[in-house]
């Protein structure tokens, strides 16, 4: 046996298939390339329904993966085998036979894929968003902060043309620059907006932003339930953000409209929301708020535990592919 086939062997025993079958029912994938899903979605007339929302955010993931295939009208079969390749991108799989560079990007923009391709959260949220009431009488100004692929600033802006605005201005930050710059090249090629690469916990980040009220702002950088709010910068994101605007938010729409934090013991609770710059009360015995357990939050005005977040929903993804792919929180 050759001494150079060795490492090609080593890499063979860690291969896995992923799970059987499509990733989501044929039923549900809805017909038609991406931008034709956007267009769509443009009009309020088009109902926002979950199969139609989890087609666009598969297509997406795709379109984000594959640019270059942005204009067509991607099969089942290449949605399922883009699912596969990502649960498999770290043991490997014979689907990435051969595919080093995608291998990378796959573990180069993991995480932002991760938040994505967790259909029934992001659907859930999409949703959320798309119910809001918009105040669009200044125009229409989004920001997503902690952008990740820009699903949520694609979301804002459907809310903001199904409400009437035609050029709304969408901005997102994402501190990875890999992260930021294909997001930004995908959303440019829809027409959508731009993602910077920023550090959305600096308020000099904010300094540049058109003049106006800000419309809609996504900012879902939040840890798993139970986990110390620490480990994810919305914190952070929230006091730049009430620092460098201040009033200008104050009658925005933001995504998740409120966060509920506590102690260890489940016995003091904080409620982080727009009236207290998402920073609480001097609840939880005087502890800093980055201390703070992530519990709950609101969307479209219903609250409910973080983990339980698009849990009605988990019909959206076949059931093989469910507990290997529903990792969001």
């Amino acid at each position: 046996m050759a001494g150079d086939d060795l490492p090609a062997l080593a890499l063979r025993l860690l291969e896995r298939l992923p799970p059987p079958g499509p990733v989501i029912a044929p039923e549900l994938l809805v017909p038609g390339a991406l931008p034709d899903l956007v267009d769509a979605l443009c009009r309020p007339e088009t109902p926002a329904h979950p199969a139609l929302l989890g087609s666009l955010v598969l297509k997406y993931a795709h379109a984000y993966v594959h640019p270059e295939r942005l204009g067509e009208d991607v099969s089942l079969v290449d949605l399922t085998d883009l699912a596969g390749r990502f649960l498999q991108r770290r043991g490997g799989s014979p689907l990435l036979a051969g595919q080093n560079a995608l291998r990378r990007l796959l573990l180069h923009h993991g995480f932002a894929l991760q938040m994505l391709l967790d259909l029934p959260k992001t659907v859930h949220l999409l949703t959320a968003l798309l119910a809001a009431k918009p105040d669009v009488s200044s125009g229409f100004l989004g920001l997503d902060c902690g952008a990740g692929t820009g699903i949520l600033l694609l979301g804002a802006y459907l809310l903001a043309r199904r409400n009437g605005v035609d050029a709304p201005i969408m901005i997102g930050f994402e501190v990875l620059p890999q992260v930021a710059a294909r997001a930004d090249a995908l959303l440019t090629s829809l027409g959508v907006g731009r993602v910077r690469q920023a550090d959305a916990t600096r308020p000099e980040t904010y300094a540049a932003l058109p003049d106006g009220p800000v419309t809609c702002l996504a900012n879902e950088t939040l840890p798993s339930a139970g986990r110390r709010l620490y480990k994810e910068p919305f914190p952070a994101i929230s006091a730049a953000l009430f620092a460098a605007l201040g009033s200008r938010l104050s009658r925005t729409v933001f995504l998740p409209e409120a966060v509920w934090a506590s102690d260890r013991s489940g016995r003091d609770w904080r409620r982080l929301a727009p009236e207290n710059a998402f920073a609480g009360d001097a609840g939880i015995q005087a502890k800093p708020l980055r201390l703070a357990f992530m519990r709950d939050v609101e969307l479209a005005g219903q609250r409910l535990p973080v983990e339980r977040v698009g849990e009605g929903l988990a019909w959206l993804v076949a059931e093989p592919w469910r507990e290997a792919l529903c990792r969001r929180w």
